[in-house]
C-alpha cells in the first residue's frame, strides 16, 4: 500500500478543507516566527527613528577668560550626529509631547549649565546637571533604549568638560614648572648662605670643647688632686696606726722566735739520744744473729759428734745473754717532744704569718723592700725547715711503732730461753729430732733478726738523726728570725713617728682644697654651657642647610616631573578619555532578530504542535484496525509529513524572509526536523491519552517554557521555580541547540540526543496507548465495524 493511499488518508479525502487545512496548520510556526521575528529584526540598528526632545534653557558665561555656550554646543552636536530622532523645542512643548506619547525621552538642558562647569576648579565646584525625562508607560522596551543613549550622550558631555579642564590643568602644571624652577634656585641660594653661616658656628662650638675640654680637664685634675690629698692624709693615718700595730707584732714574732730557739737544744739533744739507743739496738740486734747464724755453720759439719755438738751447744745456748730491752717509754716520750717541739714551731709560724698579712705590716713591708726581702726569705726558709722536721718527726714514729711491734716477740723469746736450756740439758741423751727443732728455731730467730728487727732499729737510728738535723736548720733559721723581728720592731717605730708627722701636713692641705675645686667647676659649667649653646646653633643651621637643601631638590624634582607633562592636543584626548575598550566577543549575534531565532523557533514549533494535536482527530479511523501499532501507523502517515513540514517551512523562511545568516544552515534543517519530532511525539501523546485535556496541559506546559527555557532572558534572572524546572524543560534543550547551530557553532550531540530521546520515549508510549484503546474497544471509526483486511 503506497503512502498516500492510507486508510487515514482516504478518510480525509471525503473531508472537505481538511487537507488545505493540515498546509495551513504546517505554516502556523512559521507565522508565529516568521512574522513576528520580521517585526523586530533590527530593532537596535534603528534607533534613530525613536522620537527625543531636546531643550537648552542654558545662559552663556566666561570660563578662563572666555565666553562659553555649552549648552547650545550640547545641543548642536546631538542634533548633528542624531544618535536618537532629536527635536529642538521648548519646554512646554517636550512636557507635552512626553505625555502624549509623542517623544520617548526630553533631554533639558538648564539655564546655569555653562556656569556650573567653570566652578570645578574652584573652592566650590558645583555639577553641570542634565535632566533626562522618560515615560516607562508608553513603552518599557524604548525605555530601556533611550536610557542606554541617555547614558552614552552623558559620557559625551563628560570628555567634552573634562577636555575643557585638562587642557586648563596642563597648562597650570606648565606655568607651575616654571615656579618650582625659581623656588629650586632661590632655595640653593639660601641653602649656601646657612652653611657660611653654619662654617663659622662650627668654628666657634670648635673653640667652646677645646675650652670645655681644657676647664674639665682642670676641674678633673684638681678633684683628682683634692682626693688624692684627702686619701694621703686618711692613708697616714692608718700607716701610723699599723706601723704601731706592726712594731708590736714584730715584738710578739721576737719573742715567739727567742721561745722557739730556747726549745730547740731540747729537741736536739731528745733526738740525738732516740738515735744513740736505736743504734746500739741495732748493733745488740745484729751480733745477736750473728752468732746464731755462726752457732749453726759450726755445729752443721760435726753431726758425727753428737754428744760434742750437744755440748758446744748447751753451752753455746747457755752463754746466750739476751741486752736488755730499750726503753720504748723514753724513745716514745722523746718523740712526743719533738712533735710538741714542731707544733709549736707551726704555731709560731702561723702566727708569723698572720702578723705578715695584716695590711699594716704589708704596708710597712711595701715602704721598706730591703727588710721585706730578709723576713720574706727567712720565713720562707723556716717554713721549708719546719716541712722537713716534721717529715722527719713522721718517719721517726712509724719507725717507733714498727719497733714496738717487734718487741713483745723479744719479749716472748727471753722468756723461753731458760726453758730451751732446759731443753737442750734433757736433750743431751741424743735425741736428733730435738737438735733438728733447735736448729729451726735458731735459724728462724736468726732471720726474724736480720730481716725485720735490725732493719726497723737502723730506721729508726736514721730518722732520729734526720730530726735532729732538721732541728739544727730550726735553731739557725730561728736565732736569724729573732735578729729580723728585732730589727723589724726598731723600723716600725720610726715609721709610725714619720707617718704622724705626715698626718699633720696633709691635713693642712686638705683644707685648702674646698675654694680651688668651687672655682675649677663654675670655670667648667661655663664652659659646658657655651659649648652646648654653640652645638645648638650648629645643629639648627646644619637642620635648616638640610631643609633648604631637601627644598631644593624637591622643587627640582616637582620641576623635573612636571616636565613628563605636556599640554599638547593629543595630551588633552588621552586625558579626556584614558581607557580604550577591548572587546571579544566568542560568538557574534547579527540583530536583535537573529538573537531571538532560537527562543521563537521553539516556542512556534511547540505552538504549531498544540494546533495540530487541537484541530487534527488523531483518534477516529475508517475501520478498526488490526492492532495498536497500525492505528498508529495509519495516523503517522498524516501526523509526520506535517511535523517534517513544519520544520522545513519555518527554517526556509526564516533564511529567505528574514535573513537569517546561521553558522551551519544544513545542522539547522537537521535541529529543526528533530525539535519537531520530539515536539510532535510528547504533544500526540498527551492528546492521544487526555484528548482535548492533554491539549491544554500541552499549552499550560508551552507558557511554563515560555520562562524556564532562558530563551529571552538568562534563567538566573528568573525565580528559583523556573531555575529548578529548567534542566527539564524541552525548550531548554532546543533553545540550546538552535543557538549553537546559528550563532555559537559549537556541539549539539548532547542536545539532539535529550531530544530523540523524547521523541522516541513518547512514540513508544502512544503505540501502547493506541494497543490499551484497542483492546477496550475505546475507539471510533467512521465506516461498518469491521476489521480491516
Amino acid at each position: 500500500m503506497k503512502f498516500w493511499q492510507s486508510a487515514e488518508w482516504q478518510r480525509i479525502s471525503h473531508l472537505r478543507g481538511l487537507k488545505l487545512l493540515l498546509v495551513g496548520i504546517a505554516v502556523i510556526p512559521s507565522i508565529y516566527a516568521v512574522i513576528f521575528l520580521s517585526s523586530l529584526w533590527d530593532t537596535y540598528g534603528k534607533l534613530d527613528q525613536l522620537p527625543v526632545a531636546i531643550v537648552n534653557n542654558d545662559q552663556p558665561d566666561t570660563i578662563n577668560g572666555k565666553t562659553q555656550h555649552l549648552g547650545q554646543d550640547l545641543t548642536d552636536k546631538l542634533l548633528r550626529q542624531k544618535p536618537l530622532k532629536m527635536t529642538a523645542v521648548s519646554s512646554k512643548q517636550a512636557h507635552d509631547g512626553l505625555k502624549a506619547g509623542h517623544y520617548y525621552m526630553t533631554i533639558t538642558i538648564p539655564k546655569d549649565f555653562t556656569h556650573n562647569a567653570g566652578t570645578l576648579l574652584t573652592a566650590q565646584p558645583k555639577y553641570a546637571k542634565i535632566a533626562i525625562a522618560q515615560n516607562a508607560g508608553q513603552s518599557f522596551i524604548a525605555e530601556k533604549m533611550t536610557s542606554s543613549a541617555a547614558v552614552k550622550i552623558q559620557d559625551s558631555v563628560n570628555r567634552s568638560l573634562q577636555s575643557v579642564y585638562n587642557s586648563a590643568i596642563l597648562s597650570a602644571a606648565s606655568a607651575s614648572q616654571k615656579g618650582f624652577l625659581a623656588g629650586s634656585d632661590g632655595a640653593r641660594q639660601l641653602n649656601n648662605g646657612l652653611g657660611q653661616l653654619a662654617d663659622g658656628s662650627r668654628q666657634l662650638n670648635t673653640g667652646a670643647q677645646a675650652l670645655s675640654q681644657g676647664t674639665s680637664t682642670l676641674a678633673s685634675g684638681l678633684s683628682q688632686y683634692t682626693q688624692g690629698v684627702a686619701q694621703a692624709h686618711g692613708g697616714a693615718g692608718q700607716l701610723a696606726s699599723g706601723a704601731s700595730v706592726a712594731a708590736n707584732g714584730a715584738n710578739q714574732l721576737a719573742a715567739g722566735t727567742s721561745q722557739l730557739a730556747q726549745n730547740a737544744p731540747q729537741l736536739s739533744a731528745g733526738s740525738q739520744q732516740v738515735a744513740v739507743g736505736a743504734q746500739q739496738l741495732a748493733t745488740k740486734l745484729q751480733e745477736l744473729s750473728d752468732g746464731i747464724v755462726q752457732g749453726q755453720t759450726a755445729s752443721a759439719p760435726k753431726l758425727a759428734e753428737l754428744e760434742k755438738g750437744l755440748d758446744d751447744l748447751t753451752n753455746s745456748v747457755n752463754a746466750i745473754t739476751l741486752p736488755e730491752t730499750p726503753d720504748t717509754q723514753a724513745m716514745a716520750q722523746a718523740g712526743q717532744d719533738l712533735k710538741t717541739g714542731l707544733t709549736g714551731a707551726g704555731q709560731d709560724t702561723q702566727q708569723l704569718g698572720k702578723i705578715a698579712s695584716d695590711p699594716k705590716f704589708e704596708a710597712f713591708l711595701a715602704a721598706n723592700p730591703d727588710i721585706a726581702q730578709q723576713f720574706g726569705a727567712t720565713t720562707h726558709a723556716l717554713q721549708g725547715h719546719l716541712q722537713q722536721s716534721g717529715q722527719a718527726a713522721t718517719d721517726l714514729d712509724s719507725s717507733l711503732t714498727k719497733l714496738q711491734a717487734l718487741l713483745p716477740q723479744l719479749e716472748a723469746f727471753k722468756t723461753e730461753l731458760p726453758k730451751l736450756q732446759a731443753g737442750v740439758a734433757q736433750a743431751q741423751s741424743g735425741n736428733k729430732t730435738a737438735i733438728d727443732g733447735l736448729n729451726g728455731s735458731l735459724t728462724q730467730l736468726s732471720q726474724l733478726l736480720s730481716q725485720q728487727v735490725v732493719p726497723a732499729a737502723q730506721q729508726l737510728a736514721a730518722g732520729a738523726g734526720q730530726v735532729n738535723a732538721g732541728q739544727q736548720q730550726v735553731t739557725t733559721a730561728a736565732s736569724q728570725l729573732q735578729a729580723g723581728a728585732g730589727q723589724l720592731a726598731k723600723g716600725n717605730g720610726q715609721l709610725a713617728m714619720g707617718a704622724t708627722q705626715l698626718t699633720g701636713g696633709l691635713g693642712q692641705l686638705t683644707a685648702q682644697n674646698s675654694p680651688l675645686t668651687s672655682g675649677a667647676s663654675q670655670l667648667n659649667q661655663g664652659a659646658q654651657q657655651l659649648t652646648t649653646g654653640t652645638q645648638q646653633a650648629v645643629s639648627a643651621l646644619g637642620q635648616a642647610q638640610d631643609g633648604s637643601n631637601t627644598l631644593a631638590a624637591k622643587l627640582a624634582d616637582g620641576a623635573i616631573a612636571l616636565e613628563q607633562i605636556h599640554g599638547k592636543p593629543a595630551n588633552v584626548k588621552a586625558l579626556t578619555q584614558p581607557v580604550k575598550q577591548t572587546q571579544k566577543n566568542l560568538s557574534e549575534v547579527e540583530n536583535n532578530g537573529t538573537g531571538m531565532t532560537p527562543y521563537m523557533m521553539s516556542v512556534g514549533l511547540f505552538v504549531g504542535m498544540i494546533t495540530l494535536s487541537a484541530i487534527y482527530d488523531f483518534v477516529t479511523v475508517a475501520k478498526k484496525p488490526r492492532s495498536g501499532f497500525a492505528w498508529w501507523a495509519d495516523k503517522q502517515t498524516v501526523n509526520m509529513p506535517v511535523w517534517i513540514a513544519q520544520g522545513i517551512i519555518i527554517t526556509s523562511l526564516l533564511l529567505l524572509v528574514d535573513g537569517l545568516h546561521p553558522k551551519n544552515v544544513f545542522l539547522l534543517y537537521i535541529v529543526a526536523l528533530v525539535v519537531a519530532f520530539a515536539f510532535n511525539q510528547l504533544v500526540l501523546l498527551f492528546s492521544i491519552m487526555f484528548g482535548k485535556l492533554g491539549s491544554g496541559l500541552m499549552i499550560i506546559a508551552l507558557v511554563l517554557q515560555l520562562s524556564a527555557s532562558a530563551g529571552s532572558y538568562p534563567i538566573e534572572l528568573s525565580n528559583g521555580f523556573f531555575q529548578a524546572i529548567h534542566p527539564w524543560v524541552p525548550m531548554t534543550y532546543s533553545v540550546h541547540a538552535f543557538r549553537e547551530v546559528i550563532s555559537i557553532g559549537g556541539s549539539v550531540v548532547g542536545d539532539l540526543a535529550v531530544l530523540l530521546a523524547i521523541g522516541i520515549v513518547s512514540m513508544v508510549l502512544t503505540w501502547g496507548v493506541y494497543h490499551w484503546k484497542l483492546q477496550h474497544n475505546d475507539l471510533v471509526w467512521s465506516g461498518k465495524a469491521e476489521t480491516a483486511s
